[in-house]
């Protein structure tokens, strides 16, 4: 027999744990479904007004280039190159880089990781335990003295997120989305 007593509470960690996680990634969400580091296929629409030398993808890491569509004509996989790992597209022509025309660029791409690497998991697995003492106590009680009947002392974070430790953010850095 499995207890599902507590399934309600541990989905809603979860959803917890993982908006907090890509909120300090820095992770694009496209206003419909919550930002994630899972790999998922993204769309995204590009209008520079001038040649622009390079268009950045909002989510990495980007292990597959789907289509490029320039100003309605599908380009070639040897006319553009991808940095996988900071999601910046070149434009290509004569194995050189050029700028982008202006106009309408429509990239469609796959980014984000098959299974989580490692130290994300130990960031989350941290995070997830503290989150889940939150439920018990007031998670930025850092402690109580009662030697004259009580006196509290509060934690004060250095992060948006108090239950973000600095080893859980050292985790965390470097899936942290760089914008250029």
């Amino acid at each position: 027999m499995t207890d599902a007593s507590q399934d309600t509470a541990l989905m809603t960690l979860g959803l917890r744990l993982s908006a907090s996680i890509a909120k300090q990634c820095g992770v694009a969400s496209d206003g419909v479904w919550p930002a994630t580091l899972l790999a998922e296929t993204c769309s995204e629409v590009f209008r520079p007004s001038r040649g622009a030398n390079s268009l950045v993808l909002a989510r990495r890491p980007v292990s597959e280039i789907i289509s490029v569509d320039e100003n309605g004509a599908a380009l070639s996989a040897s006319d553009y190159e991808v940095s996988r790992g900071s999601g910046v597209l070149t434009r290509i022509s004569a194995d050189r880089p050029v700028s982008w025309p202006s106009g309408k660029i429509t990239v469609v791409y796959k980014a984000g990781y098959d299974t989580a690497p490692g130290d994300l998991k130990l960031a989350a697995s941290k995070l997830a335990t503290a989150l889940y003492s939150e439920t018990a106590r007031d998670p930025n009680l850092k402690r109580i003295d009662i030697p004259d009947v009580e006196e509290r002392e509060y934690w004060v974070a250095p992060s948006d997120d108090p239950l973000l430790s600095a080893e859980i953010s050292d985790l965390l850095a470097p899936y942290r989305q760089v914008f250029l």
